[in-house]
C-alpha cells in the first residue's frame, strides 16, 4: 500500500469527506483528491496535521509502519545497574538542589520580615 492508498483509507476509516479534510487543512478539495489518487503528495506541515486528524504517526502515513516508542522502566530487568545508579545520583542531586533553594528562599523571607 502506498501513501495515496493510506491517506484514502485513513480518511474513509475516520468517516471524513475530502471536503472536510480540505477544510481542516485549509487547502482545496482537489489537493486532497490528488494526494489520494497518487498525483501529488502532501507537504510536511500537512502530513503533521494529518497525524493529529487521523491519530497516527508520520511513520504510518509515510511508510505504512507504526514506530512505537519503547519507554523503559526502572525495573532491574530493563536497566543495567550502572544506569539505575546514575538515575539515583541525579535524583539525589536534584532533590538536594531543590531543598537548598527552598532553604535559602525561606531564610530570605525570614530576614525580610526580621524573624531571622
Amino acid at each position: 500500500m502506498d501513501i495515496a492508498e493510506r491517506l484514502q483509507e485513513l480518511r474513509k476509516k475516520t468517516g471524513y469527506s475530502q471536503e472536510q479534510i480540505a477544510d481542516m487543512l485549509e487547502i482545496s478539495r482537489q489537493a486532497v483528491s490528488k494526494w489520494e489518487s497518487g498525483q501529488g503528495k502532501p507537504e510536511i506541515d500537512n502530513i503533521i496535521k494529518l497525524t493529529h486528524i487521523y491519530n497516527v504517526s508520520t511513520d504510518y502515513i509515510l511508510l505504512g509502519t507504526e514506530n512505537k516508542m519503547v519507554v523503559p522502566t526502572l525495573e532491574k530487568k530493563n536497566f543495567p545497574k550502572e544506569y539505575r545508579q546514575a538515575i539515583m545520583i541525579i535524583l539525589v542531586v536534584a532533590t538536594s538542589a531543590i531543598t537548598a533553594v527552598l532553604f535559602f528562599a525561606a531564610l530570605g523571607l525570614l530576614a525580610k520580615y526580621g524573624l531571622a
